[in-house]
């Protein structure tokens, strides 16, 4: 998707900033268990780890083992910066991962992913309507709001 059509500015290379800022909850990076590419490589030259130190932000490494073909597998190493309180964003992201990994994916898990990241509820549906369109439960979070009873 061209990103100059999209309504709002991508979190990607902006994490850190964001996330000092406060309008970023949690950050994930990630790359295949590869010679020749490193951390910072994956965090996109962004100094978490001075952050870290200083207790602003968490780290957590986690690491998926994905099976291959043949009995082969692949490592998948994730890191996870949270702002202090919002660590609880990390293991409920992990379990989106261990689904992802499993085949499991629908819009549904992906508007948690989005929320889990710090995206609105308006960035979300935009995103969705345009990675699945015509799908019924992206229709319906986009349709009119019911009326709050009181």
């Amino acid at each position: 998707m061209n990103d100059k059509k999209r309504p709002y500015a991508l979190h990607t290379n902006r994490e850190l900033v964001m996330m000092l800022a406060g309008t970023k909850p949690l950050a994930v990076f990630s790359h295949e268990g590869v010679d020749g590419f490193e951390k910072s490589d994956a965090l996109a030259d962004q100094d978490f780890a001075r952050h870290v130190a200083d207790g602003t932000l968490s780290e957590h490494v986690r690491t998926f083992q994905i099976p291959l073909r043949r009995g082969a597998t692949l490592n998948i190493d994730y890191w996870f910066y949270a702002l202090k309180g919002e660590e609880w964003r990390v293991e409920a992201y992990s379990l989106l991962l261990d689904l992802l990994h499993r085949g499991a994916w629908c819009p549904q898990l992906e508007w948690q992913q989005g929320k889990l990241l710090g995206y609105t509820d308006e960035e979300n549906l935009y995103h969705l309507s345009q990675t699945y369109p015509g799908n019924p439960f992206v229709a319906q979070i986009g349709g009119p709001k019911a009326p709050e009873s009181g």
